[in-house]
């Protein structure tokens, strides 16, 4: 019977696979306690003092062995975690492959102690083109034939032997330290390690990378360290580019960021709320920003390292040389922070961007490194007007005018892609509604016919526009009607085709004796309406010629050397007449008119000498504008033609325009009525009603007399034969001149030379 350690074995409790000469761990077990032997805190192993059957039958260890003649511990406690390492290398035959017939593949044999299992594994190695990493697995590894039944043990490995494991053959070359000793201690003689043959996969692939041309030369710069140092630290300055010069230009508003961490710029721009731009802002992404920028860089020319020649024979074989003393460097001619200063323009690829102020941190920054101390930022510069800039707006330079249109269109066109109708003087419009000089006109012209023509120029104040209509004359061969449509009317000898708008007729320009062109034909202004001649008198600062103190004065300057003989030369032409109860020396304006000739020559048109006679006219009373009976009759054919009568709503509308009228009302409520009631009555005829109605001294309508002529039935008229209400009623009433009578000493009074010489007589 079996016993272990000397100690009896219980029955029911046998060991199988006796003759065992190594044991697994699961052997070692305790079959009494039914727990690893090895649980306890007493373990046995490498170096630790064997256990004696004295320390407890738990703690004896099965053996096959008689007592104390046996191993102490098994291999696989004795050898745990022992490996030995052998190098090696096999052949592997390459017949696909020219001129290489095979190539020598270099691996690792490990043995495990523990169990004599063995691993092949071959180390990999970069661009090798083949699997490499384990090629056996770790196992028990048989011996070729005709050994079938034994397996690789330690003692087939050594330095400079072959063994076979499966299909491959390695010969050993060498193995570590360890190995080494560990052989020596068991006896094993080891000899030198030996070198592997060369492989000529590995030389021929050598060869092919030798003889590549190198596409960048293998360079380094290191940033990491000034990364470390200024990274997030960023400066911030407030800029703008002025680019208003171009087409749809503005003014933009930038912050220029600079990175220190690399020598970055990034600028971004600022848009003001409702801009109308759809952009992100970015206006340059982070980048060095070169100072002079003529073209991009050819691919390899702004590099760290120059390459200056190629050593060997020819490309094929040769390599690149770099330049290590900088010789071929170009300078990096980028923006760096001490460019960045308040008030100097920088190059952004050719747009001139003006540093106008900076942020705290970047005053802090500036003052310790660079001592700046002078930080005040600049307001309102200009790039091509220096100084204060508020509220300035340089006109933009538009294209020459090509013929097409308006000038007002063209300019539209220019400045918006999508053109808006040009914008009137809404203001100018609501003064001056309505507010028409009418002025006649004889043509001139190398045709005799042509000038016996009489025109009517009408001048339009609400727009400055000129329209001309000619007055038919019997016989004339004419037929008259509209001449000139209603247009701005250029003033001649002037190029148009330029980007400038050319200059118009304005109403001081149209006046008694002038002489203008209108669309290539010549006028001559002989006469002008009644209203045109009070509305210049009452503007005589817009008007100088219908400046009565201006045009005496004049008079006065020319009069005075002569005063005494003038006046007593021209006596004879005085009539004495009684107007008005009293008695009135008076001078015809055919003699007034030729009298100042006389005297002033071309120095006095005839606008001035109508002045004149208007201020200072003997007249007790002016007949009437138009013709009341021509007028009524006109004004009810209209109604009766339209079939109007509604007399009560008119009546109605007057009293809740103006409920205390006492029968009288504003002349701008007669207007507001007959457009309120829709009154058919042409704006001419609208026109000559308010001339031929009753007023009062204070100048209100009176009420009883324009219903009164809005009322057929009340006081019937006589029948009117068909007629052109615009031209044979009140289309045009010109200023009689002929015949009118002036107030000469009225006029000697105003000139005020009389008590002058009395003064320096005595």
């Amino acid at each position: 019977m079996l016993r272990c350690s000397g100690l009896p074995l219980l029955p029911g409790n046998s060991f199988p696979e006796l003759g065992r000469t190594r044991y697994h761990k699961s052997h070692h077990f305790d079959q009494w306690n039914r727990i690893c032997m090895l649980a306890d805190k007493k373990r046995p192993g490498i170096g630790a003092t064997p256990l004696t059957p004295a320390e407890g039958p738990e703690y004896c260890l099965p053996s096959l062995y008689p007592p104390r003649s046996g191993p102490l511990l098994p291999s696989w406690l004795t050898y745990d975690k022992k490996v030995l390492c052998f190098h090696a290398y096999f052949q592997e035959t390459l017949s696909e492959v020219d001129r290489i017939p095979y190539q020598v593949r270099k691996v690792k044999i490990l043995y495990y102690l523990e169990d004599d299992t063995m691993q092949v594994s071959e180390p990999r190695t970069m661009n090798s083109g083949i699997p490499q990493g384990c090629l056996v697995t770790r196992q028990r590894i048989p011996r070729p034939p005709p050994y079938d039944g034994e397996f690789t043990s330690l003692l087939d490995l050594n330095i400079n032997h072959t063994v076979q494991l499966f299909d491959r053959v390695y010969t050993v070359t060498g193995c570590d330290e360890f190995t080494r000793s560990f052989l020596y201690k068991l006896g094993v003689s080891v000899p030198e390690s030996v070198e592997p043959p060369t492989d000529p996969n590995t030389e021929a692939r050598k060869q092919q990378d030798a003889a590549k041309v190198a596409k960048r030369p293998a360079y380094k710069v290191d940033t990491l360290g000034k990364f470390l140092q200024n990274d997030r630290k960023v400066l911030r300055f407030e800029a703008f580019w002025d680019d208003r010069n171009s087409l749809f230009g503005d003014l933009h508003e930038l912050e220029v960021l600079y990175h220190t961490s690399d020598d970055t710029i990034e600028i971004k721009e600022k848009f003001p709320k409702n801009s109308g731009r759809d952009s992100s802002g970015m206006f340059l992404k982070r980048s060095r920003l070169p100072k002079k920028f003529e073209r991009l860089p050819v691919l390899g020319e702004n590099t760290p390292i120059t390459v200056l020649n190629v050593l060997g024979g020819g490309l094929k074989g040769g390599r690149y040389i770099n330049d290590c003393a900088f010789i071929g460097k170009n300078e990096d001619d980028c923006y760096k922070d001490c460019d960045l200063v308040i008030g100097r323009s920088i190059n952004v690829y050719g747009r001139t961007v003006i540093l106008t102020g900076c942020d705290s941190f970047t005053q802090d920054y500036y003052r310790t490194k660079f001592g700046v101390e002078d930080f005040t930022p600049i307001l309102g510069y200009s790039v091509t007007k220096p100084g204060p800039m508020v509220g300035y707006r340089r006109e933009r330079i538009l294209p020459p005018y090509n013929g097409y249109g308006s000038h007002e269109d063209s300019e539209g066109n220019c400045k918006t892609v999508e053109p808006k109708p040009p914008k009137i003087d809404f203001r100018k419009f609501i003064v001056y509604d309505r507010c028409n000089l009418r002025f006649g006109a004889r043509m001139i012209s190398d045709i005799k016919e042509n000038n016996d023509r009489f025109f009517v120029i009408t001048y339009y104040l609400s727009n400055d526009t000129i329209s001309v209509y000619e007055l038919m004359i019997r016989n004339s061969g004419f037929l008259g009607g509209e001449f000139i449509k209603r247009c701005k009317m250029l003033l001649p000898n002037q190029d148009i085709f330029t980007p400038s708008r050319p200059k118009c007729y304005q109403a001081s320009d149209l006046y008694l004796g002038a002489t203008v062109i209108l669309q290539d034909h010549k006028f001559n202004i002989t006469t002008a309406d009644i209203f045109a001649l009070q509305f210049m008198e009452g503007h005589c600062e817009e008007f100088p010629l219908s400046n009565v103190s201006r045009i005496v004065q004049k008079i006065r300057s020319a009069l005075e050397p002569i005063y005494k003989k003038y006046v007593a030369k021209n006596m004879g032409k005085v009539v004495h007449k009684k107007i008005d109860d009293r008695s009135v020396a008076t001078v015809t304006y055919e003699d007034v008119r030729d009298m100042l000739k006389e005297l002033l020559g071309d120095q006095i048109v005839e606008q001035e000498i109508v002045t004149i006679c208007r201020f200072f006219s003997a007249e007790s009373k002016k007949a009437d504008l138009c013709d009341r009976e021509l007028v009524r009759s006109a004004i009810h054919g209209e109604l009766t033609r339209q079939l109007w009568d509604n007399i009560e709503r008119t009546k109605e509308h007057i009293y809740h325009l103006d409920p205390c009228n006492n029968g009288y009302t504003s002349a701008k409520n007669i207007i507001t009525t007959i457009k309120a009631c829709r009154i058919p009555l042409d704006n001419a005829l609208i026109d000559a009603l308010l001339q031929i109605v009753h007023y009062n001294e204070c100048g209100d309508v009176e009420i009883k007399d324009f219903l009164c002529i809005l009322n057929p039935l009340a006081v019937p008229c006589k029948p009117l034969q068909p007629l052109n209400i615009k031209h044979d009623v009140c289309y045009f009433t010109p200023y009689k001149v002929t015949g009118n009578l002036v107030e000469w000493d009225h006029l000697l009074s105003s000139i005020d030379l009389e008590s002058n010489l009395s003064k320096q007589t005595s």
